[in-house]
């Protein structure tokens, strides 16, 4: 501090006109900045009224610090001392707000680009689940068992995740095994995509959407097939249990017939 206070050299008129004008303009332009700021914090949701009042406050604050540092240089002050405590401050404050602040852009990003949106279907690791709510520090994701998890912005930003949503509509899979009972497989599985399109939730348009069923085994006169039914995000659950119930009926004549939902199919 002593250093700041030892002052060399003559100051003249010229000096002490650019230091004011130096401070005026940084009194000018932190009025920007913090209308700038405010107004994007404006955009984000989920950011605390006292967090936003903090950013815009330390927004303005620094440029009002630069113009004052540019005055003093004007005014002879030695500015080696004063970049070394801006250093010293600047990187204690980085340490310390380094992973809010990586949140909090991320869910600047989150927000702007809309990859994912409230009431959307994702999948983030082992997280699968509902879009509650982006907020400024995490994605708030409600499992289907009915458990709110908080993601943060900059983890779901950087790693594979994935939005059931996007397309308007989920495929799941279930696996039938069953005896052909002196039937062709053709004909068992133009029976298993009939019985799977009558279920409740399957679609049916467009074309490459409509069930269908394949064979991906044949043992002597036991069949192992697969059927695919396309439906909408979020209800593979409840499509799959109905479809289950559809193919039971279909074949309840014939023992020895196996269904099973696959444990990847999408939920």
């Amino acid at each position: 501090m002593s250093d700041l206070l030892d002052w060399s050299g003559s100051i003249d008129a010229w000096n002490v006109v650019l230091a004011i004008v130096s401070v005026l303009a940084a009194w000018i332009a932190s009025r920007f900045v913090r209308r700038g700021v405010r107004a994007l914090l404006s955009r984000l949701d989920g950011v605390p009224p006292a967090l936003s009042r903090g950013i815009v406050s330390g927004a303005s604050a620094m440029v009002i610090l630069l113009g004052v540092g540019v005055a003093l240089a004007f005014l002879g002050a030695p500015l080696q001392p004063l970049i070394a405590l801006v250093l010293v401050v600047g990187g204690i404050t980085v340490l310390v707000l380094r992973g809010i602040a990586d949140n909090f852009s991320a869910g600047i990003v989150l927000q702007t680009r809309h990859p994912v949106q409230p009431g959307e279907h994702v999948v983030s690791g082992s997280v699968e689940g509902t879009v509650e709510a982006l907020t400024s520090r995490a994605v708030v994701v409600r499992t289907y068992d009915g458990v709110a998890i908080h993601i943060p912005n900059q983890q779901f930003l950087n790693s594979a995740f994935g939005n059931a949503s996007v397309f308007g509509a989920n495929r799941s899979e279930l696996e039938v095994r069953m005896p052909l009972a002196g039937a062709d497989a053709g004909t068992a599985l133009s029976r298993l995509t009939t019985a799977a399109g009558r279920a409740d939730g399957v679609r049916s348009e467009p074309g490459g959407q409509a069930p269908r069923a394949f064979a991906v085994g044949v043992d002597g006169e036991r069949l192992t097939a697969r059927v695919l039914v396309w439906h909408e995000p979020g209800a593979g659950r409840s499509v799959r249990s109905e479809v289950v119930r559809a193919l039971a009926a279909e074949f309840a004549g014939i023992d020895g017939v196996e269904i099973a939902a696959e444990p990847s199919s999408p939920k």
